[in-house]
Parts: C-alpha cells; structure tokens; sequence
C-alpha cells in the first residue's frame, strides 16, 4: 500500500513539474519558428529556376557558379524583407542579364486582351489591383468541381504587417519612377502608357500582394493529390500539400526577382520567331506555348502538335484535375492573376523544399 502511495506521489510531482515549464518544440521543416541558412534557400530557388528534378549536386553546382546570381539576389530581397538589411544597403540588382531579351509584343498582346476584356470587371474598386485580382479558376470549362477553398478570405491584421507592407511599397515606388529595364515602372509604361499610378494606389498594391503572400503561407492550406508520381519530386506530394514551409519573406523575394512585382511581367521562349513556351505572371510559372489557346494557332506560337509538360500541365493535372493537355479547370489566364501565380509557385516551391531538406 505504501509502494503504492509513494508511486502515486511521484506521479503528481512529476505531471505538476512539467505542466509548470513552457516546453517550445520547434517543427524542423518550418521557417517560421526554425529558420533555414541562407544556403539553403539560395539551393531552393535554384531549383525553382533551373528545375526541380535536377539532383542536389547540379543544383549546389549551378547556385555557386559566380556567374549565376539570381540565388544570391533572392538570398538579399529575403534579407530585405525580414527586416535585417535596408533598402540601401540592398542597392540595385539586375533581374536579368541585358543580353537576354524577353519581351515580345504577341505575348503582350494576348496578356493585355486578358486584362482589358475578361479580368477588369470593377472586382476592386482600385483601377490597378481590379485587373489582377481574379478567384480562381478564372476560366473554367468544366465546372462540376468548387475550387472555393483555394480563394481564401485575405488576413489582413497580423504581427509585422506595417513594416512588411512598408518594405514592398518602397520597393515599387523606386522602381515605379526608375528608367532601368524590365523593372515594375518599365513594365507598367508597356501596359499602361496612359495612366500612371499615385502614391496611394502603390500603397494599396502593395498592401494587396503582401497580405495575399501572408495569407496563403499561413492558412495551412492543404491541397489534395488528385494523382501520385515516382518522381523524386513530383512524389515529395503524394499524400497531399500543405502550405506551412514556406515564409511571406522568401515568397515575396522569389516573386521580386521573378517579376519585380509586375503581374503582367513575361519571359518568352522564341526560337527562329516561334515562340515555344511562356513564363508570365507575378512568379513566371512557366508554360506550353501551345495553351495560348487564342493565338496558338498561328504559324509563330507553339509547335501545335503536342504540349509539353512544363510545371503548368503537371500541377493542374495533380492538384487540380485538368486532364493531360487540356484546361479543364484551370488556364494559362489563371496564371496571369496573383492568387494564381502564388498557388501554383507555392505547390512547385513545397516540393522543392520537401526533397531539398532530404537531400542537404
């Protein structure tokens, strides 16, 4: 009886104690509480980049070369974003080499139809976010599914919003005003050589894309696998996504390099004048050029013939249930919206970071 009283004794002093200490376990895969090395997101965005499915020796070989630096600019931009540099000590860095020339009238073209008659439908009472700001999908063929739990209602009271808000604003409004190529003024002087923009309506923009970044990398969003892969990948989400790897900061970083923050920012893929494939978007998710479906029947854009699996045919057909080739559900139009540009790179950028902690 006694042994019996003495264990019990035990018990409660030892339940007592531990309900007494605030034990912090830190999840290993988040960086939110467990923040990765600055390695570590230079070899993430690299394979973003230059393609998931490379092993991590090529990728670790093309992130040091010295001669690639769009790692080393998105390792800054996420500095930047967390508040640890500023925007002077930042300076200017290219988003491309000035020899690459990526723009191209026909994809503008087909982008300013979307934006001018289809996506500005006074969804925004701001002239600016009312042409990006679409649910998705914007165009869908079939419509016996409900994507609604994709279109989450933005967060837009969180700790660090001010300052975070502040960081993007004065990113754009520099770049607004700045004569440089492929930045957000030079962009927006293609679309709107019309208009201008005030310092309001900056700020609005930007308070936009920053809460839609917050939003999606902290709702918790899990994204069902509509179909399983072999890849080393591709398999990193065969039990399903969910977004809880990856920051607002680096989400924002990746999307400056991409784009400088310019929803209508493109990058073209042009052999002999055709055009193969396409990266637009706030994230440049890349693209068959043979899914413009109302120029790709020209001589000049696509091979018509067959589209290839870029990251657009792969994460529809997974995640969101287009069947091989065709658009469903989803489009290329769902692309040129910022929530659709944010869910596809975010899925890509899951996966990336799933197989990049296994293989470091």
């Amino acid at each position: 009886m006694k042994k019996i009283i003495f264990i019990g004794i035990i018990f409660i002093l030892t339940f007592g104690l531990f309900s007494c200490i605030d034990i912090n376990i830190l999840l290993p895969d988040n960086p939110n509480n467990n923040d990765k090395s600055g390695d570590f997101y230079r070899y993430l965005y690299t394979m973003y980049n230059k393609g998931g499915t490379s092993d991590f020796n090529t990728i670790k070989t093309s992130a040091d070369n010295p001669s690639y630096t769009n790692d080393d600019n998105v390792l800054e931009f996420y500095k930047y974003f967390k508040g640890e540099i500023s925007l002077i000590q930042l300076g200017t860095r290219l988003p491309f080499d000035d020899t690459d020339m990526h723009y191209d009238e026909r994809i503008q073209n087909y982008m300013l139809n979307y934006y001018d008659n289809y996506a500005k439908n006074n969804s925004n009472t701001d002239w600016f976010i009312d042409h990006f700001d679409e649910e998705v999908p914007v165009n869908p063929s079939n419509t016996d599914k409900n994507f609604d739990y994709l279109n989450i209602s933005l967060i837009t009271e969180y700790t660090g919003r001010t300052a975070l808000v502040q960081r993007v604003y004065d990113l754009i409004k520099r770049d607004y005003v700045s004569t440089s190529s492929y930045v957000f003024g030079e962009w927006f002087r293609h679309y709107f050589p019309k208009k201008t923009l005030t310092d309001s309506e900056i700020l609005k923009y930007a308070r936009y894309i920053t809460d839609i970044c917050y939003t999606y990398t902290n709702s918790g969003l899990d994204v069902p696998v509509l179909k399983q892969s072999s890849s080393d990948l591709w398999n990193q989400g065969n039990y399903g996504l969910k977004f809880e790897n990856i920051s607002a900061e680096y989400l924002l970083a990746l999307m400056y390099q991409e784009s400088r923050f310019f929803p209508g920012s493109y990058r073209a893929e042009v052999i002999n004048n055709n055009i193969y494939a396409v990266s637009f978007g706030l994230t440049h998710n890349l693209i068959d050029a043979d899914y413009l479906y109302e120029i790709a029947n020209g001589t000049d854009i696509g091979n018509s013939t067959t589209k290839d699996r870029r990251n657009f045919m792969i994460i529809s057909e997974f995640y969101f249930g287009n069947t091989s080739e065709t658009e469903d559900y989803f489009s290329d139009w769902d692309l040129m919206t910022v929530r659709g540009s944010v869910l596809y790179t975010l899925i890509y950028s899951e996966l990336c970071y799933r197989k990049l902690s296994f293989s470091m």
